[in-house]
């Protein structure tokens, strides 16, 4: 009983390093609680698209899950490390390493039985209030209803119980490795001068130029999402080596420019971060990717969330689409008979007839044919898709009047940045391109700027000629699939009620299917809505729970570094006041510090951001996004959002700071 008497008197005494980690262990279980009762509710398996949905919150979950695991570690060390010397104090006083590791036992408990009620009452409250946020964002009815699920319960404690046998872990093995007089004077203990490491340094700055230049140098969406992890680490251990060795390099510079180091403003920041940059730099380099995670995980899901009725528009230029490799007469007459027995008029009917996508590969000289089974992703960058349309099929499409005076003559539109000229070449044979066409031109055809690879279609001036290509570049029997043409039939329908369009195209499909034909794919565009809001929204949900998870994670980063700096500062400050300096100097030089401490990895994470927006903008063609104006416009407001939101976290946690520094 006098281990855990003298473990709620600590707890009570402490509260200043306590109650962070209690509350950061708090905010943890009801993180799980919330994913986890989210993603394993009943009523998910009811919804449309319910495999891809449940998957992503179950991805979510596991994301949580790993983070709640890194973050519970660094919050623990942070705990042991403010209280070393109060260990060493114990220890001096007669309490040997055995107690030390009961009276560490106690004051785990009494935080774990804190956490577990305080987490799991949090986390079944918010549950309820997501349900009401997904219930939005994804437009679905009562079948996705709150429910308790004492199972799910029981998951959390496991886990909250499992993180904090970690962390009594962990105490163990430092209470274990060190030795009383360290343990007393841990905290006196001074910082020596860092060596200005060039070599690392250059290194960082390498590693960033690298990360930076993969993110703008990438041209297709499939090599976005190959190469979007190397970018990534790429950055994180540049960022990284600049914050620990850049920044020694930065400031001893500075320290050499007299004019500004022999300035009252500069002088005291500039040496006091060059002795203690060592252990700074970590943590604030740990700000800055946290806070770029947030910046990079909230602006893409809500980029999708925003954008996906453009998405829909886009890829939907009639609210039905039915394709097929074959003749759709059948499918067109039962479309037709079914409506007119409904009394539903079909308004803009539109008949398209194409070759298939053809994947070619970009040469020095122009486009070479390939085909999809000797094809491999080292190739990816090259990958090109070709569509052939003869001139009478576009303008029947399209009801453009544009036309051709030649056989070598074609009109040409491609998403391809790198294409200039007025010579298309396709395997051998020249065109002369009389005009490329803009989005405008082609945008009945359909979202054609959304395919993972470049996209060129190609109008030429009679059907006879692209017959005569197929023919020469697929002879084998093994390639005689890609000679297959691509029709298509797509139409609107009057109706306006929600409730009749889902049942008319109910019925409509159920009449396709008794006409007949096979082979045929029926989309509606109202579907397609669904879905997608559904995808998204989840997508977007996901996104805020992590993007709040990380934010939390930077608040409390900042809060631990202004307490330990200002413990650490206090003497000094106390010595500088002694020697003459004024109060109004303190605070001055004070904010200064603090500003350029805390200012450096906001500017950096925005930094990352700018760069890493190409990149992002590329894999979200792949989601069918390519108004890239409205997720730059959602990437800028979620980025002052988040500056002003760090501003508060800063000004709130500065407080900390001073308040420890002026005592």
């Amino acid at each position: 009983m006098f281990f855990a008497k003298l473990a709620q008197q600590n707890i009570r005494k402490n509260k200043q390093a306590f109650v962070p980690f209690i509350l950061s262990m708090i905010f943890l279980a009801a993180l799980n609680t919330l994913m986890l009762l989210v993603a394993n509710d009943p009523g998910l398996a009811k919804l449309r698209g319910a495999e891809a949905i449940t998957q992503l919150f179950g991805f979510g979950s596991v994301v949580i899950l790993i983070f709640s695991v890194i973050f519970a570690t660094y919050t623990g060390n942070i705990l042991n490390k403010q209280r070393k010397k109060e260990f060493g104090l114990y220890n001096v006083l007669g309490l040997g390493k055995r107690e030390l590791y009961k009276l560490n036992f106690f004051e785990n408990l009494f935080s774990l039985v804190v956490t577990l009620v305080a987490g799991l009452l949090t986390g079944v409250i918010f549950s309820r209030l997501a349900y009401l946020i997904i219930k939005k964002l994804l437009g679905v009815g009562n079948e996705f209803s709150f429910s308790i699920q004492p199972t799910i319960l029981l998951s959390v404690v496991i886990i909250i119980v499992g993180l904090y046998l970690w962390l009594y872990l962990i105490s163990v093995i430092s209470i274990f490795k060190s030795d009383p007089i360290e343990l007393l004077h841990a905290k006196q203990k001074g910082e020596k001068e860092p060596k200005a490491n060039w070599l690392l340094a250059i290194v960082g700055v390498v590693a960033l130029v690298w990360g930076y230049w993969i993110a703008l140098t990438i041209q297709s969406p499939v090599s976005a999402i190959m190469n979007f992890f190397t970018a990534v680490l790429l950055v994180v251990v540049g960022t990284y080596l600049l914050f620990m060795a850049g920044s020694i390099v930065i400031l001893k510079l500075l320290r050499k420019n007299e004019k500004y180091y022999y300035n009252v403003k500069h002088f005291i920041p500039v040496s006091g971060m060059i002795y203690r940059m060592k252990q700074n730099a970590v943590g604030l380099a740990s700000i800055c990717v946290l806070s770029t995670m947030v910046l990079v995980t909230v602006a893409t899901t809500a980029g999708l969330f925003f954008g996906s009725n453009d998405q829909v528009n886009q890829n939907f230029p009639r609210e039905i689409m039915i394709s097929s490799r074959s003749p759709l007469n059948e499918v067109k007459k039962a479309a037709t008979d079914y409506a007119a027995k409904e009394n539903v008029k079909l308004t803009d009917l539109q008949e398209v007839k194409s070759t298939q996508p053809l994947l070619f590969t970009t040469e020095n000289n122009g486009l070479k044919v390939s085909n999809r089974i000797e094809f491999t992703t080292k190739k990816i960058d090259k990958a090109v898709d070709v569509t052939l349309m003869c001139l009478a099929d576009y303008q029947q499409a399209t009801g453009s009047k544009l036309a051709l005076k030649s056989k070598n003559d074609i009109l040409l539109y491609t998403t391809d940045s790198k294409y200039q000229g007025q010579i298309l070449n396709l395997s051998g044979t020249k065109f002369n391109v009389t005009e490329q066409l803009n989005e405008d031109a082609v945008s009945a055809l359909g979202n054609l700027s959304t395919t993972p690879v470049p996209l060129y279609l190609v109008i030429v001036k009679d059907q006879s000629q692209i017959d005569s290509l197929l023919n020469k570049w697929y002879s084998t029997k093994e390639m005689v699939s890609y000679k297959d043409p691509a029709y298509q039939f797509n139409f609107n329908f009057s109706l306006k009620n929600e409730a009749k369009r889902k049942a008319f195209i109910r019925g409509l499909s159920k009449a396709l299917a008794a006409s007949g034909q096979s082979g045929y794919v029926f989309e509606a565009k109202d579907s397609y809505r669904e879905s997608i809001k559904l995808f998204d929204g989840g997508f977007f949900f996901i996104g805020i729970i992590l993007g709040t998870a990380f934010l939390l994670a930077t608040a409390l980063i900042i809060y631990y570094k202004q307490v330990s700096e200002g413990m650490d500062d206090r003497e000094q400050f106390v010595i500088l006041q002694k020697v003459g300096m004024d109060d109004q100097e303190v605070k001055r030089v004070i904010h200064s510090q603090i500003m350029m401490v805390f200012a450096f990895p906001l500017i950096m994470a925005l930094i990352h951001v700018a760069f890493a927006f190409p990149l992002i903008k590329k894999m979200l063609i792949l989601f069918g996004i390519t108004n890239w104006q409205l997720f730059l416009l959602v990437t800028i407001v979620v980025a002052l959002i988040f500056s002003i939101l760090y501003y508060i976290v800063y000004q709130l946690t500065a407080r900390v700071y001073y308040r420890l520094v002026e005592r």
